[in-house]
């Protein structure tokens, strides 16, 4: 089985505690206005990867990693392949945190009769709702307003005080392939546009 990844980043501190390993599948229905990376949207802008060999990459990396952290993209639109790769690393790393962003509210995830619920078993964060460019964000990991943070797991919830505690517009800046900037983190409209302006350099927002 494969997944359509659009990216991949580690070690990550913007999204979510402790370092973390980062994934952006490509491939999003919902087509929220105001999206910071409507370039995720498209399914043809990502790369098919197997999911095994995705696998054995992300065990191997060379720093250490307290957990994983999916977005888009709409991670839900590939429920199977999810579950596949997230179900292997709970095996392989079962002392990595799992978090995940959708656009999906959790009551349609869990009524969902094709296997977006079967991949809830793997969550133990799970950040919900479209994002609203209308309605202000009141979380450091939140896009906007409306979105909501739940706590799936023993181990999510001990990571609350963790989540709760961390910096507001705080980012972090990578090279990706072809030395290509990334921007990785939650940060508002304004300073996003500054950061965008101060550096004087195309960079890609994560």
């Amino acid at each position: 089985m494969k997944i359509n990844l659009y990216g991949i980043a580690y070690p990550v501190t913007a999204l979510g505690p402790g370092n973390r390993v980062v994934l952006w599948v490509s491939g999003c229905r919902q087509r929220c206005p105001g999206c910071i990376s409507p370039e995720m949207q498209y399914p043809q802008a990502g790369k098919e990867i197997e999911i095994e060999n995705l696998q054995v990459h992300l065990l191997q990396l060379g720093q250490p990693i307290d957990g994983i952290t999916i977005s888009g993209g709409e991670p839900f639109d590939q429920p199977q392949a999810l579950k596949m790769l997230l179900e292997g690393l709970s095996q392989q790393r079962p002392s990595w945190n799992i978090m995940v962003y959708t656009g999906y509210k959790i009551t349609g995830i869990r009524a969902d009769k094709t296997g977006k619920a079967e991949l809830l078993k793997f969550v133990d964060i799970l950040i919900d709702g479209n994002y609203r460019q209308d309605i202000p964000s009141t979380h450091p990991l939140t896009g906007s307003g409306n979105q909501v943070i739940h706590f799936l797991t023993q181990r999510g919830t001990d990571l609350k005080p963790q989540i709760n505690a961390l910096p507001r517009n705080y980012s972090n800046l990578g090279i990706g392939k072809n030395h290509h900037h990334l921007l990785i983190g939650i940060l508002t409209p304004t300073l996003r546009k500054q950061i965008h302006g101060t550096l004087q350099i195309p960079i890609t927002n994560f």
